[in-house]
């Protein structure tokens, strides 16, 4: 059996093919003929039998085993090594070998180097022995074996032979050679050539693949930038309609801030300015934000903007329409129609007309403030009750003198015919008519009256002449009842917004005792009527020097301070433009001169409440009132209690607020003190006492649930300190909040020069802190 390698392919790596070939000699002389043929890689198994001892048997497994046996075990050891290493060139090492002893295979085991040295020596060696026959090659040497057929057993002359024929063939090939020695030259020159430009065209498409390389990543880049911009511009695009959102919608005109702040009450045009900016204000208020927004720091600031706005106008508005309805309730001007002596009861159309455009802010009231709209009402009651008291009191002293001639009376015969009269009229006129008649009759009629009524019973043309008299009075008196009442329910219903389950109040609400007043308008009212009265002023202020509170309870704005500002409304609107004003505005000066003086003093007493709460509170209440009024002669006045006002509640935020960053200022007060020495800035973390461990520790004291909780705690201290009617809780907590935002950012800018790089932060931001003041105003 023969083993033959054949090439593939002409090329520079010389693929080659290798085949096992098995030949049989002829019965006669020394031919050989091919009878079997397999391709070396159909080989999968080479069996040598016996590892240990010399065995010149050995297996091959194709398609089937085929069993083998060498002339002797050295020839079976080269075809084993032949075939190893074959398997291990062209095969990878494909073919298992089993059995075989493995000095046999130590060819191969040998380090690469020398395997590469050897390789082609090797190779050329194995192609020579093993070199496979083509078939015209097969082809010529059984044609030549077939000439020499009888002659083989001359061996001498046929190798002669074979030498004359190998010599003729060299020579023709050495001819053929150098005839075609041009041609290979020039065949060769154009190889070169074209090797040349293969190595050319290699280079320019090695550098054209540098070049798509880099313009790959180029375009990558671009793409990335590109898919960046559109993700930048995408966020823009949100950015601003988020921005042109809250700038649309919680932007309130100058215009409606200044009718909020300081707009006028008492003329049409200013009050409807007054209204639209509410309806603004209200509009702002109520806009519908994400969580998201309340977390910027101007949202929350317009915010508290808005709700100072409408706390201030709603101060304003209240004292304003109180003093309205108090100045309607002691009008001088309701007994001027009884002094002609006819049945005549005075309408209320000139105070519902005053009042009615009003409306649109009661109603505002109500839905923001219902415990105020309540208060309100209550005070219209009890100044209204006033006024009908007086009204139907002299109306009724008319009805007596008509009926008697004098003021003593006739009540059974007026009740007897007030009851078939009015059995079908209105409950409020009944209530009304029923309860002002008793109460102005029933006491001046005694057993003597009721003697004389029972004696005329028996006279009957008296009896009628003194019925039909009666009947004609009370016809006129429920005339003039009927319409005041119906008047009175129209503008309740009105002014009020009742409905139809509040409207069955009306007659409670006109016919009501002193219990349904609030006992401090109650108070405030009688007040003001001593004030108009009084001639001088001096007992006025004798009271506010004299004035003293309990010093176990938080104090609030104190009652003198209050009895001012409506001493001042009453003035204000009777003596406004009295020719004596100058003698006006001495009063006024002298009265809050002494109303100063003693809000100092009260301030200065062991109190529970703190006294710059005291101070800070009631000189606000004087400002806001004052601001209200602008009279000229108080405007040094107006700006000494913003003095006194600001000055006391900065000094209530540094005492209480204080530093609630506490090591952290002796800390930097530490850092100061050094590079007030000489020490420069970015050389104190070299200072062991200031290093950027020590900062590090004094940082990790603040956390920010511990920051945000002592923040509670100084919410829930301001509150109790703070009074409702003083209307100052946002305010402080507002001016809290930012002294708290400034010694924070002085502290990141002494750690941004003291310690540069170092990476060091706060574990918490300005947005936490005002986060955290946030959900503590939120929450209570």
């Amino acid at each position: 059996m023969l083993l033959h390698l054949f090439p593939h392919a002409v090329s520079t790596d010389r693929p080659y093919q290798a085949s096992l070939v098995k030949f049989k000699k002829a019965d006669k002389g020394d031919v050989y003929k091919q009878v079997a043929w397999w391709s070396f890689e159909d080989l999968i198994l080479v069996d040598g039998k016996d590892a240990d001892k010399d065995n010149p048997e050995f297996d091959l497994q194709f398609d089937k085993v085929y069993k083998w046996i060498a002339s002797n075990s050295g020839e079976k050891n080269n075809f084993m090594s032949c075939l190893f290493k074959l398997n291990d060139r062209y095969l990878h090492n494909r073919i298992k070998f089993v059995n075989i002893n493995s000095h046999i295979l130590e060819e191969s085991l040998r380090p690469a180097v020398e395997q590469h040295k050897r390789g082609r020596v090797a190779e050329e060696e194995d192609i020579d022995v093993y070199q496979e026959l083509t078939s015209k090659e097969a082809f010529d040497i059984e044609k030549l074996m077939e000439q020499f057929d009888q002659s083989i057993s001359n061996s001498e002359a046929f190798a002669e032979k074979m030498s004359k024929d190998l010599q003729v063939l060299d020579e023709e090939n050495i001819r053929s050679i150098i005839v075609s020695e041009k041609q290979v030259t020039e065949m060769m020159e154009l190889i070169d050539v074209a090797l040349v430009e293969v190595k050319s065209i290699e280079q320019t498409l090695q550098t054209y693949e540098e070049l798509l390389q880099s313009v790959k990543e180029q375009m990558d880049h671009i793409h990335q930038s590109n898919y960046q911009l559109q993700v930048i511009d995408c966020n823009q695009q949100k950015l601003l309609e988020e921005v042109i959102f809250l700038v649309n919608k919680l932007d309130l005109d100058k215009e409606h801030e200044h009718a909020l702040r300081d707009g006028d009450l008492c003329t049409p045009e200013n009050l409807q300015s007054c209204i639209l900016a509410v309806e603004a204000l209200n509009n702002c208020m109520n806009v519908k934000l994400f969580p998201g927004h309340r977390k910027l720091q101007s949202v929350v600031e317009q915010l508290i903007k808005f709700e100072s706005l409408r706390q201030q106008f709603e101060s304003r508005f209240i004292r304003h329409i109180n003093a309205l309805f108090v100045l309607q309730g002691n009008d001088q001007n309701i007994g001027l129609l009884q002094q002609s002596g006819e049945l005549i009861l005075p309408d209320h159309k000139h105070f519902h007309d005053e009042l009615l455009p009003y409306s649109p802010l009661m109603a505002w009231i109500k839905n923001n403030s219902p415990a105020i709209f309540t208060d309100l009402s209550k005070v219209y009651s009890g100044s209204i009750r006033k006024l009908y008291e007086k009204q139907t009191k002299e109306f009724f002293d008319v009805v007596k003198f008509k009926l008697t001639g004098t003021k003593e009376g006739m009540r059974f015969r007026i009740q007897e015919s007030f009851e078939k009269l009015t059995a079908s009229t209105s409950n409020l006129q009944k209530t009304l008519f029923r309860n002002s008649l008793y109460e102005h009759l029933g006491s001046e009629t005694d057993i003597a009256d009721r003697r004389m009524m029972d004696k005329a019973k028996d006279e009957e043309d008296k009896e009628w002449s003194i019925s039909t008299f009666c009947t004609q009075i009370i016809d006129h008196v429920l005339a003039e009842l009927e319409p005041i009442c119906i008047a009175e329910e129209e503008f309740i219903t009105k002014f009020f917004m009742m409905t139809e389950d509040t409207c069955s109040e009306t007659p409670q609400l006109l016919g009501s005792k002193c219990d349904l007043v609030h006992a401090v308008n109650q108070d405030s009212t009688e007040r003001i009527q001593t004030y108009r009265s009084a001639t001088e002023y001096s007992t006025l202020c004798k009271q506010i020097d004299e004035a003293k509170v309990p010093k176990k309870t938080k104090i609030g704005i104190l009652p003198f301070v209050i009895g001012f500002e409506e001493f001042v409304t009453v003035a204000e609107a009777v003596f406004k433009n009295a020719e004596r004003r100058g003698d006006l505005d001495k009063a006024y000066n002298k009265v809050i001169a002494a109303v100063f003086t003693s809000i100092e003093n009260i301030a200065s007493m062991n109190l529970k409440t703190p006294p710059d709460v005291v101070m800070m509170e009631n000189f606000h209440h004087i400002y806001s009132f004052l601001s209200e009024l602008k009279i000229h002669s108080l405007e040094e006045r107006k700006k000494g209690a913003s003095q006194k006002y600001s000055e006391h509640r900065d000094l209530y935020v540094t005492k209480y607020l204080g530093r609630p960053l506490e090591k952290l200022n002796i800390f930097f007060e530490g850092v100061k003190a050094r590079i007030a020495q000489g020490v420069k800035e970015n050389e104190v973390s070299y200072q062991l006492a200031f290093s950027k461990q020590e900062l590090r520790k004094v940082i990790e004291k603040y956390q920010g649930k511990e920051v945000k909780k002592a923040l509670e705690n100084l919410y829930k201290k301001v509150v109790k300190h703070l009074s409702e009617e003083g209307n100052l809780l946002q305010v402080v907590w507002y001016t809290m909040q930012g002294e708290f935002v400034r010694q924070y950012k002085e502290f990141e800018e002494m750690i941004a020069r003291c310690y540069p790089g170092s990476g060091i932060t706060m574990n918490f931001t300005i947005d936490d802190i005002l986060q955290y003041f946030l959900d503590i105003t939120k929450a209570n």
